[in-house]
């Protein structure tokens, strides 16, 4: 695929037929005029043309973008570098050139001067090609807001032999760097109280459930014990009955429920002005979750096209599926469509195969109040996180309701 397109404007057609023109006028004026003086600014006036029009074809003509689909991860006031790596396989060199781009405004560079446009920041950056090098190009930014922004408008500008415009060349294929910035973390009180027992795979020392294929060991059997419990092989090797002892296991597992919407008194319904507030809440309890080993899906009622028509982060543990979930967060659009926050509840009952604890951050609109009561009836343990003096609180549904009531 052919990467960049040379544009040749007006001006240099303009001024390649000024030089034909001089080049004819002056070359039948030394021959019918028979002065052959006249010949030399014929001459040169062909040997520009020529000049020129090799130059044309010669310079960026071979020009190669290394292009590797990657993206630049940061937190809010991180720093980063954008590496442009350009290969000239050209015979003839670019001297005094300058590479143009847009970044979105997510970062900012300090180091090269840049201009506001409403698609975000425009550089310009020096940028001199050896013929048949390489040559790389570093963009110090800062991650200055949650977002994602790609690099678009790319072009390269060289001087001309003849000609008072530069050389302009278009990069045509999108560019496969993406600058990932993810939300701040701001913390949450009262998390260290949220979590929901069920039977899993995590080991612990006190807990209901008991995983049956892991013993430990055995003990000497009580009057209170099960008798399927009893270990035969090991009660007739010590003529006594033993118990089997077995490790205990529990699953504590999170979904967390991301309102990005706000509801007026008329009913309409729109972007939360708190939006940035709620996904740092999300992005915390993601951390806070990862640390402490606890299974985790996300729910984000930013409308998709795709399906399911929300944005899902799906369950999981770990700093890849961390990375995963604060990219999900980071991808919220601050001109996001909405999904009503009722259906989506409604849409989470398929996926509630296993008793856990739902954490809502944001407004609860009454809509989905009705389905949060179905899930506290059948044992799902519903907290809210609120914003109370300055500081995000997780408070439990029902001692919420019980205080507004």
């Amino acid at each position: 695929m052919r990467q960049w397109h040379k544009e040749i404007d007006s001006d240099s057609r303009k001024q390649y037929d000024f030089l034909i023109a001089s080049f004819i006028l002056t070359f039948v004026v030394a021959v019918y005029t028979d002065r052959t003086i006249l010949l030399i600014p014929s001459g040169l006036m062909l040997t520009l043309f020529i000049a020129s029009k090799a130059y044309d074809r010669w310079s960026g003509g071979k020009l190669h973008l290394v292009n590797r689909r990657q993206s630049i991860r940061m937190f809010p006031n991180d720093q980063g570098n954008i590496y442009f790596k350009l290969q000239n396989y050209s015979k003839a060199p670019v001297i005094n050139g300058k590479l143009q781009f847009v970044t979105g405004s997510t970062v900012v560079s300090e180091a090269y001067p840049y201009r506001d446009t409403p698609a975000g920041y425009k550089y310009s950056l020096p940028l001199s090609l050896m013929r048949k090098g390489e040559t790389t190009v570093q963009l110090p930014v800062v991650a200055k807001q949650r977002g994602v922004a790609r690099i678009s408008d790319i072009t390269f500008f060289f001087p001309h032999l003849i000609k008072f415009n530069p050389n302009m060349m278009k990069y045509l294929p999108d560019f496969e760097t993406e600058l990932i910035v993810y939300p701040e973390l701001k913390s949450v009180k009262g998390i260290e109280a949220i979590f929901e027992i069920a039977q899993g795979s995590h080991a612990a020392l006190l807990s209901p459930y008991e995983d049956v294929l892991t013993p430990l060991g055995t003990r000497e059997y009580v009057s209170s014990d099960p008798f399927h419990r009893i270990h035969w092989k090991a009660s007739a090797k010590t003529q006594q009955l033993r118990t089997k002892v077995l490790e205990k296991q529990v699953d504590i597992s999170w979904s967390i429920v991301v309102n990005i919407s706000e509801e007026t008194k008329l009913g309409n319904v729109h972007i939360s002005k708190q939006l940035e507030n709620l996904l740092s809440y999300a992005a915390f309890l993601s951390q806070y979750a990862v640390r402490k080993g606890y299974q985790a899906d996300m729910y984000i009622n930013g409308r998709k096209q795709q399906n399911p028509p929300y944005y899902y982060q799906e369950e999981g543990i770990g700093n890849q599926h961390l990375r995963e979930s604060l990219e999900t967060l980071a991808r919220i659009r601050k001109d996001q469509f909405i999904l009503p926050l009722d259906e989506l509840v409604h849409r989470m009952e398929a996926q509630l195969y296993k008793r856990k604890t739902i954490i809502i951050i944001g407004e609860i609109p009454n809509g989905a109040r009705k389905q949060l009561e179905i899930w506290q009836a059948r044992g799902i343990r519903l907290f809210q996180v609120m914003e109370e003096q300055g500081q995000a609180v997780a408070v439990p549904l029902e001692k919420r309701r019980a205080v507004h009531a």
